[in-house]
């Protein structure tokens, strides 16, 4: 099996301290990805009218994940319990046919 290796990238989002954070080999550009695109969206509640200051801009961004994840996960919970109940109701006519 092959063991993927991992080390330590540099992380800076906003005006947050840079931090490393270990990763993958293949999953180091997954992360730049998000990065650019954490500072992207922080960048566009920093500047312009009605700017935020960067915390606040900052706390905006990580709201709005984490109610994409939540959303995402809820809706991925919910249709793992549906599939669950059709292939019980399936696995129910089946056994009365037999």
């Amino acid at each position: 099996m092959n063991q993927q290796k991992e080390h330590k990238i540099k992380i800076k989002i906003s005006d947050v301290e840079v931090f490393e954070l270990p990763v993958k080999e293949n999953e180091e550009s997954f992360y730049s990805y998000v990065v650019e695109q954490i500072n992207n969206n922080v960048n566009r509640f920093r500047y312009g009218a009605n700017s935020d200051i960067p915390a606040v801009a900052l706390a905006k961004v990580t709201l709005y994940y984490a109610t994409m994840l939540y959303r995402q996960t809820n809706l991925i919970n919910s249709q793992t319990e549906m599939l669950n109940n059709f292939e019980e109701r399936i696995d129910a006519l089946l056994k009365a046919i037999e």
